[in-house]
């Protein structure tokens, strides 16, 4: 497990930067106000969705062992279904409750992807493989 989990330190790495490079970049835009906070905070559930995503689909797709029982592949589906959930209740609250703005917010959110795809792209200029016309 722990040759896994150093795999997938770039990915770690790339998306929290990602977070801090955006709210870094909505302080430079807006100042120290609502928005850097939405922006930070759409940031911080882009890595602890991340965190989550990489936890729960460890063990649901790379964790299968024969002697797994069906009833924890279960609970572990259930629970990244939840993931979403409560993904999504969070935003709701920090859009209709908090009244954070809500495109701040997505640009911090889309520290997840930014992260993952610098990430993709780091790791295949690093480990080029399948020749020259890959």
């Amino acid at each position: 497990m722990a040759a896994r989990e150093a795999g997938t330190r770039t990915y770690d790495v790339m998306v929290g930067g990602a977070a801090f490079a955006f709210t870094a970049l909505a302080v430079v835009l807006w100042g120290a106000g609502r928005e850097a906070l939405a922006t930070g905070l759409g940031g911080s559930l882009a890595v602890l969705n991340w965190l989550g995503v990489r936890w729960l689909g460890a063990r649901l797709l790379g964790g299968a062992r024969p002697g797994q029982s069906g009833r924890r592949k279960a609970l572990l589906a259930v629970l990244f279904g939840l993931k979403f959930g409560v993904l999504i209740g969070a935003v709701w609250v920090l859009i209709r409750r908090a009244g954070l703005d809500p495109a701040a917010l997505a640009l911090g959110y889309s520290a997840l992807v930014a992260g993952l795809l610098g990430a993709a792209f780091l790791g295949a200029r690093e480990h080029p493989e399948g020749g020259s016309d890959a």
